[in-house]
This record gives structure tokens, C-alpha cells and sequence, in this order.
């Protein structure tokens, strides 16, 4: 591999151009994907500004973006964001947020595909063709590309080129008990924890497994003992800061999403039967079927094969990896009786981490382990001569051919789900930002007011009364326009055209608030213009509070509008009852258009990196931000300090006097939280210095 002949620059060049026939949909400055990947984004832009304005390390969410103070999934996954940082400075902070989302998509399947190719080679250094095949064979497998093709599982993709060496560090350590052993065991593993919890679990449990069997039976004794008790160390080392990072999120006293179960644990059971038999069927059209998370005809060859050299050749090591892969179809295919009752007498958290669709996370563990037993049976395989080294690689280069054929779903997907220039622009401006409830995850619940559509960042935070709790009243507000709602049939007959067209100006804030003349109203209401495009759900957008027409919903919606010329806004109302029609709704209510003053109102927001909010109040009153309450916060009122209080809707919020005030919230890492993170870091340099250091290491040559 150092001094590298025609053949194996050959057998690279072939690696990389299946990798670019398979990634080549991400090599696009395009929005890709529906309201997951837009939500990463949203995530990873958030990230990158503050770091881009000096914040490091980032642990929770501060800008527009997740202006809600978001952790997840930074807290629980630091891999994604950090591997985009990362991106975003080699590359001159000069990338838009889904050109860097997507070369982290590219950036590890490469690494996945050859450090699949890297750790097969070391297995079988006579077998470097087969290394091609079982590497390609692993990154092409459906139930790996579909889940950031279609399921749009980023943290998941993060895990693909290290699933690979985890199965190698299995494998290395039946060939030799020593720390170079331990190392290829520990390492990948931790680094799986920082990439994606479910997925890092069931490896570790194969691994931890694998080590069990190991010291028992094969390497007894104190010394293998120990040398496990340090490798164990040194996992442990660098994968603690994950766990200590979302601890360190939860409040004393408060409900924890963490230690929280399954609402439906049984679902998972019925949803692996649900997706039988199109999971052993070839890929559907354009591949949006979550039957199409799969293993593919080439991988279930690959797994009698194996079992075949297994039985006829032994060998520990690939036993080892067919018992991995054993244990995850247990719990993959819908045996009846068998299947319910494993995933019935799972331990609860178990089953919480996997979720509700465990093929999203076994098929890519099952072709790590699957590629490394493949090149491990086919050394062991009697194909010594010509015509059955020949059928051997026409067999294999079969089932890669099959493979890139079938792929070409995923790449039919990608473009239906790769968007305009136009509406990739429009996502991306500030009055069509929304947060969804996926960046809530890690809090105990969500805040009364938490809408699933788009809120005004800096309209966000309220004057409460100590003695009440109620929300203290707002001046009067300047009505802009006002009048009926009378739909009309557009020419797209589910759809009612509200016919007003609401003009909005660049730097004003309006609040829009409805009088709906029924109750019973059930549907989509979508606002459009020239820049703008939102949809809220009715008859509730989200919680109590948030806007709807439910009787203790809000009625308002923020507008804002960043067209230098302005937007003119329509209004759209979509029926989702059964057997409703538009023309029903005709009679739709009415409307008034508020225009903001922040001059005027009792909380204006000045910035929100550190957050800080000029206050008005003519009695004491409780400053409620938006911000998500943890640990770390830290306040100020008029530059003296002053507590954070967590309010009933679990929001940070600060006492200010009566008058006018200004008050700052910030967050300060608490001291195990910085030192784990410091701590990880250091770590994991160490571990890359001594990986450097070991590969150019010169081996000394023994004397004749």
C-alpha cells in the first residue's frame, strides 16, 4: 500500500469511480431531500455561523436557525456538525450550508468505500481484487445508500466509514492479542458513539460479544485480561463525551427525553413484517419504499457464502463476524413468534434508541460485517486454480455489476428530491425558517408555544407576572389593513384562493391575526409570495398555544418579509377532511394585519449571540426567552449578575425590575461538560498522532 504498483492504482481508481457513480446526486449546491435533511441543515448552519463568528466550542443553538437553543443533534451526534466545521474551514468559510451537508455525505461515503477496501486488504493481503468487490459491494448495499437517499438519516451516514474498521477491529482481535488489537477495537467503536448512538449500540454489543467469547474460550488468563481492561480504557476515554453532553442537558426534577420509552414499543415488530417480502424484492421505481432499506441480493450471496466457508473451513475470526450478523437478522426478519417476542423483552432503552425502524440501522451494520466475512471466506475458499479464480471474481464482479444496476433507483430518487435553484434560495431566507420538533430532541417536553411552522426569532420572548404567571399584556398595536376572508375554487379544485393579497415591507414586522368562522376547520393553510412560503397545520400548528383555530390557540402569525422591494403575500387554504371540499370553506373569517413597533413593545430583542432584550415593564416582571432551559445558562440584568430561573414551560428566563432594562442570556459550559469535551479532544489527537506515526514508521529489516 506504501509504494503502490499499476494494478493497485487501478483497483483505487475503480473504487473511486463506483463512488462517484454512487455519490455524484450530492455534488450539487442544491437543497436535497424533504423536511429531515432541511431540518440537519438548519442545524449545521447554526453550527457553522457560530463558529464563524468565534464561538467554539458550540454546544447549543444561538442563531436564527435554532434560536431555541438546540442541542440535539450536537449533543448526541457531535460527529455530523463538527465534520461539517471542519469542511467549512478547510474550505475558507466560503460554502453555503447544503454545499457543506453534502460534502459531508461525500466526504464519508469516499472514506467509507476505501476504508472498507483498507481494513479487507490487511484481512486477505492475497485477495486485493475481492477487496474491490466486497468494498463496493458494502457501499452500493440499498439499506446503507437509502438511508440518506431517502430516509434522509445524515447522523446515520456519518457511521459509514467506520463501520468498516469496527468490523476489522472484531476480526484483528482473533488474529493476535495485543494493544494494536485493543486500539482497532476501541477506536472505531467511540467513534461510532460520536457518529450515531443506535447504530454504535448494537455494534458494541456485537463487539462486546465477540470479547466475551474471546477471553473465554480462546486467549484465557490475566494478561489478555488486562489488555481488554486497557482497551476498554481507551474506548471509554474517547467515547465519554457523547454520554456526559447530553447528561449534562437534563434538569433535576424535570421529565427526560434520555430515560423516556417507547409510546408503542410493539410497532417495531409489526413495521419489520410490514415491509416483507418487498425487503428481498428488487428495489422499487425511484426507490421510496421503506421496503427498499434492504440488503440486496449481492450481500444475502455473500452470507451463504460465507456460511459455506464457515462450515467447510472454520477459522474464528469469520465465525465471530457470521455470529454478528446472525444476531442483527434475528431481530431483522419477521420469523413468527420469534421476532415479537425478542424485541418484546428488550430492555426498554434498548428498543428506545433503535426506534420504531431498526432497518434503518442494521442493514449498514449487517454489510460491514458482511463485506469483511466475504473476503474472509473467499481466502478461505479452495480457489487456487485458474478456472476457479476466474469464476470466483466473475461471480463477485456479477454481484457488483447487479449492485451499481440497482442503484441506479436511488440516483432516479435523487432527482426528484434534488430542488430548484429558486426554491433551494428560498429556503434559506429568514421569514421562511422554521424549527421543527426534531429540534427539540434531548428536552423534556416542548414549550406550550412551539408551532410547526415559521416564528418570528426575536417576537419569541414575554413578560410574565411573578404572582400569576400570565403572560403580561402588549400595547396597542397599529393595524395595517383589515377585512373579510372569502375563498373562491382555484383552478386547482382542492384549493380555496382567500383572495387577499397582503403587502408586506422589508425591516417592518407584521402580525397577522385570524378570525376563522368555524371551528371544525382541518387543513393546510399555505401564505406564498414572491419570497415567501409557509404551510401551517389546522386546526393546531402545534401545541396549546401555538397559532390555530382550536379554542386555546394563538391567532396570530409572524410576518416578515427580506425582498429589498417587499412581498405581496396570498393566502390558501387546502381541506385535508375526508369528504370536505374547498368550496365549503368559502366563508373562511376574517383578518387584521398588525404592524410592530420593537420600539413600542415590552421585550425587544437587540441580538441573539449573546441573547439580550431590551425590557419595559411598569411592575417587576419575569423575562421568558426562547431559549430551551439546561444547565450553562447565565444572566445579567443592566450588566449585574442576576439568576436564571426555568419557567413553567421550561424556558430560561430572568427577574427584571420595574422600568426599563437590559438583559443578557449566555451560555457557559459547565466545568465536567468542558472538560469532557477538552478532554475527548485531546484524546482523539493523541490517537491520530500515534495512527500518523505507526504508518510511517519505517520497518526495520531483518539481518540475513
Amino acid at each position: 500500500m506504501r509504494a503502490p504498483k499499476r494494478q493497485e492504482w487501478l483497483r483505487l481508481g475503480l473504487l473511486a469511480a463506483a463512488a462517484a457513480w454512487l455519490l455524484h446526486p450530492f455534488a450539487t449546491r442544491l437543497q436535497y431531500g424533504a423536511g429531515d435533511a432541511l431540518w440537519y441543515a438548519h442545524m449545521l448552519a447554526d453550527f457553522v455561523l457560530q463558529i464563524r463568528r468565534g464561538v467554539f466550542p458550540v454546544f447549543a443553538g444561538q442563531t436564527v436557525y435554532a434560536f431555541n437553543g438546540a442541542v440535539y443533534p450536537l449533543r448526541v451526534a457531535p460527529m455530523y456538525q463538527h465534520l461539517a466545521g471542519l469542511i467549512d474551514l478547510l474550505t475558507g468559510h466560503a460554502r453555503g450550508v447544503f454545499t457543506l451537508q453534502h460534502l459531508v455525505v461525500i466526504t464519508c461515503g469516499v472514506s467509507g468505500i476505501y476504508a472498507c477496501y483498507y481494513t479487507l486488504r490487511r484481512l486477505v493481503p492475497e485477495r486485493p481484487w475481492g477487496a474491490v468487490g466486497f468494498a463496493v459491494l458494502y457501499l452500493s448495499c440499498p439499506g446503507l445508500l437509502a438511508t440518506v437517499y431517502t430516509q434522509d438519516l445524515y447522523m446515520t451516514w456519518t457511521t459509514v466509514p467506520f463501520a468498516p474498521l469496527a468490523a476489522y477491529g472484531i476480526a484483528r482481535s482473533f488474529r493476535g492479542d495485543d494493544l494494536g488489537a485493543q486500539a482497532w477495537l476501541a477506536v472505531p467503536l467511540a467513534a461510532l458513539w460520536w457518529a450515531h448512538s443506535p447504530i454504535a449500540l448494537w455494534f458494541t454489543m456485537i463487539a462486546a460479544g465477540s470479547q466475551a467469547y474471546r477471553l473465554l474460550r480462546v486467549d484465557r488468563g490475566w494478561l489478555p485480561f488486562r489488555r481488554a481492561l486497557l482497551g476498554a480504557g481507551l474506548f471509554g476515554l474517547l467515547v465519554q463525551y457523547p454520554f456526559v453532553s447530553v447528561a449534562e442537558v437534563q434538569t433535576p426534577g424535570h421529565p427526560s427525553t434520555v430515560i423516556s420509552s417507547l409510546a408503542r414499543p410493539e410497532q417495531v415488530a409489526d413495521n419489520l413484517r410490514g415491509v416483507f417480502p418487498a425487503a428481498i424484492l428488487p428495489l422499487s421505481d425511484h426507490a421510496r419504499a421503506l421496503g427498499d432499506l434492504q440488503l440486496g441480493y449481492a450481500l444475502w450471496a455473500v452470507l451463504l457464502l460465507a456460511a459455506a466457508a464457515a462450515l467447510l473451513t472454520g477459522g474464528r475470526e469469520l465465525k465471530v463476524l457470521l455470529a454478528g450478523a446472525f444476531f442483527i437478522l434475528l431481530f431483522l426478519l419477521p420469523i413468527p413468534g420469534l421476532n415479537a417476542f425478542l424485541w418484546g423483552h428488550l430492555p426498554a432503552e434498548i428498543v428506545r434508541i433503535t426506534y420504531y425502524w431498526p432497518m434503518q440501522r442494521f442493514y449498514l451494520i449487517l454489510a460491514a460485517l458482511l463485506a469483511a466475512a466475504g473476503q474472509l471466506a473467499l481466502g478461505r475458499l479452495p480457489l487456487s486454480g485458474k478456472r476457479a479464480r476466474l469464476a470466483g471474481s466473475a461471480v463477485l464482479a456479477a454481484g457488483c455489476a447487479w449492485s451499481l444496476w440497482e442503484s441506479r433507483q436511488f440516483i432516479h430518487a435523487a432527482a426528484d428530491r434534488t430542488a430548484s435553484p429558486e426554491a433551494t434560495a428560498r429556503s434559506q431566507l429568514p421569514e421562511n425558517l422554521f424549527l421543527t420538533s426534531d429540534a427539540y430532541g434531548l428536552f423534556g417536553s416542548l414549550p406550550p408555544y412551539f408551532s410547526n411552522g415559521v416564528v418570528h426569532p426575536r417576537l419569541q420572548a414575554r413578560l410574565r407576572s411573578p404572582v400569576t404567571g400570565r403572560v403580561l399584556p402588549t400595547p396597542d398595536r397599529r393595524i395595517a389593513e383589515s377585512g373579510p376572508l372569502v375563498g373562491t375554487v382555484d383552478a386547482n379544485p382542492g384549493v380555496l384562493d382567500l383572495g387577499t393579497r397582503l403587502h408586506l415591507r422589508r425591516g417592518r414586522r407584521y402580525v397577522l391575526e385570524f378570525g376563522f368562522g368555524r371551528p371544525d376547520l382541518q387543513g393546510i393553510l399555505q401564505l406564498s409570495g414572491n419570497s415567501m412560503f409557509r404551510e401551517y397545520i389546522l386546526p393546531s400548528s402545534g401545541e396549546e398555544l401555538a397559532f390555530g383555530s382550536e379554542p386555546n390557540n394563538g391567532r396570530g402569525i409572524d410576518l416578515w418579509t427580506s425582498n429589498p422591494d417587499g412581498d405581496d403575500i396570498g393566502i390558501r387554504f387546502i381541506p385535508t377532511a375526508p369528504g370536505q371540499k374547498a368550496s365549503d370553506f368559502a366563508a373562511f373569517g376574517t383578518y387584521r394585519l398588525f404592524e410592530v413597533d420593537p420600539g413600542q413593545e415590552p421585550v425587544a430583542v437587540a441580538s441573539m449571540i449573546p441573547f439580550t432584550a431590551h425590557v419595559k415593564s411598569a411592575e417587576p416582571a419575569i423575562l421568558e426567552s426562547p431559549r430551551m432551559y439546561m444547565p450553562g445558562y447565565e444572566a445579567t440584568v443592566d450588566g449585574g449578575s442576576a439568576e436564571v430561573l426555568r419557567s413553567d414551560a421550561g424556558l430560561v428566563s430572568v427577574a427584571v425590575p420595574a422600568g426599563t432594562h437590559t438583559a443578557t442570556l449566555s451560555f457557559r459550559a459547565p466545568l465536567l461538560l468542558g472538560v469532557s469535551y477538552w478532554a475527548a479532544l485531546a484524546s482523539w489527537a493523541a490517537v491520530l498522532a500515534l495512527a500518523v506515526r505507526a504508518h510511517f514508521r519505517r520497518v526495520p529489516v531483518p539481518r540475513n
